[in-house]
């Protein structure tokens, strides 16, 4: 389905308000700024394992081969990995449709001595200034939940991509996004995929629930299916799809993982053989590579 214009202003509303606010409160559960200007990051293993799958390097050192490649961060948000991949060598592109968050990716490579570079951008429909010039597309967690055409935003991709070039994409699994929280019950309320939407009204944010903003935004829903169809369809050939049981971080905030006790998140659902036992833990990402031929 294709968004409405209320549905994609609603979303522009809530992003310029989250790109005002993320990383600025005490409450903030991700963007930890100060250490990145610090010299540390905020890019998880398996984002950075993903960025050595679409660059040839090895898990010990992810970043090794990103020197010397243009890289383009789609709806990079604040921009904290450009960060990263900069100082690894990389020339960062950042896109993004939120002129704040374009703004604040500006400010914060300033202060950690980097250069990046920014265009304001709707993601479905980029400028002729971008095709052709990356190596790497890198999309990462959250990003193709808001895109309502997923055909088309693959299309973009591969527009950006030189041949030979390959997107990086680590991602929510859908089936995560299918449930909304523990409320005592479970919540299953989002598609699993085929474009299917969901609107709510709402405060706070991911990476601040105790924010105030309030907003009212709308998600689509994509499949596994969907995004290696829509690849294929945009003339990107799969070479990679992994499906992650356990990840680092809590992405959404709220209280529908559960952390173990080596500190990682999972989703689980339901009792395992017998009364008490776990239950086996269900994907929570994926890891998605393709080549433009």
């Amino acid at each position: 389905m294709s968004g409405t214009p209320e549905q994609l202003a609603g979303n522009l509303d809530y992003w310029e308000q989250a790109a005002a606010t993320h990383g600025t409160t005490d409450t903030d559960i991700h963007y930890h700024f100060d250490d990145v200007v610090a010299g540390g990051t905020l890019m998880t293993t398996l984002e950075a394992r993903g960025l050595a799958d679409a660059t040839g390097a090895s898990y010990d050192e992810p970043l090794a081969r990103l020197a010397g490649l243009d890289v383009l961060y789609l709806q990079s948000h604040l921009g904290a990995d450009a960060i990263t991949m900069a100082r690894a060598g990389a020339r960062v592109t950042c896109a993004d449709f939120s002129a704040t968050a374009l703004r604040r990716v500006r400010e914060l490579a300033a202060r950690c001595g980097v250069d990046v570079e920014t265009v304001e951008t709707d993601s479905r429909a980029i400028p002729e200034s971008l095709y052709g010039r990356f190596d790497v597309v890198y999309v990462t967690v959250g990003a193709i939940c808001w895109i309502d055409d997923l055909d088309r935003w693959m299309r973009q991709v591969a527009l950006a991509l030189r041949p030979g070039g390959r997107l990086a994409m680590i991602e929510m699994h859908p089936i995560l996004q299918m449930f909304e929280a523990r409320l005592p019950d479970l919540v299953c309320d989002f598609p699993y995929g085929g474009g299917g939407h969901f609107t709510t009204t709402d405060t706070g944010t991911y990476a601040d629930p105790e924010s105030t903003i309030r907003s009212t935004t709308t998600c689509y829903a994509h499949s596994i299916a969907d995004v290696v169809m829509g690849a294929g369809c945009a003339g990107l050939r799969t070479e990679l799809l992994q499906e992650h049981v356990d990840i680092e971080i809590n992405p959404r905030g709220d209280d529908l993982l559960r952390q173990g006790d080596d500190g990682r998140w999972r989703l689980l659902v339901g009792r395992g053989t017998e009364p008490g036992d776990p239950p086996q833990p269900l994907p929570v990402f994926f890891t998605y590579i393709a080549v433009k031929e």
